[in-house]
């Protein structure tokens, strides 16, 4: 059943309400990966990926004025290990590179399973066109089935990449 939330921007005065959700994921894989020191995020969303000015770009879900669920990418040269190097586009001043990588989506659990996710999703694909981008790309985790499952159903192709899957859409 979908839920009324309403998708726009991330602005700076989200960012206690992101950090919760991030503390929130971080649990969330702690649990499913006992074995698996997870290394803390909220240092980063705050110093880097939140930081106004830079590449990222953050679209959160709001319902009844509570920030439940955010989606988070930036702007691709092609190769994440590259673009993971850089805060800035590593391209020449008014050049678009020709790929916008989705780097995370989340949303909080008492949300799940009504839409959410697939409306965020639906807005980076929007957001993605209208910045002159030729094609949308995430690379994901084959035990994350519930993302692969909203990213297939907006028709995105899928290559297997043997531990996770390259899914990517033509714009």
């Amino acid at each position: 059943m979908a839920v009324k939330a309403k998708i726009r921007e991330y602005r700076p005065e989200d960012l206690d309400q992101v950090l919760e959700l991030v503390k929130e994921l971080e649990a969330e894989m702690a649990e499913k990966f006992a074995n698996i020191k997870i290394k803390a995020g909220k240092w980063d969303y705050k110093q880097r990926y939140l930081q106004p000015g830079n590449k990222y770009k953050t679209f959160v879900a709001e319902v009844e004025g509570k920030i439940v669920g955010y989606l988070m990418g930036y702007p691709s040269v092609g190769a994440p290990e590259v673009d993971r190097m850089y805060d800035d586009l590593p391209v020449m001043p008014g050049q678009i590179p020709p790929e916008f990588y989705l780097q995370i989506t989340f949303v909080s659990k008492p949300y799940r399973n009504q839409g959410i996710s697939k409306m965020l999703h639906k807005r980076i694909v929007e957001y993605a066109r209208e910045q002159g981008h030729k094609e949308l790309y995430a690379c994901i985790a084959k035990w994350n089935e519930a993302e692969i499952s909203v990213i297939k159903s907006l028709k995105f192709e899928i290559k297997d990449l043997g531990y996770r899957y390259r899914l990517s859409l033509k714009l």
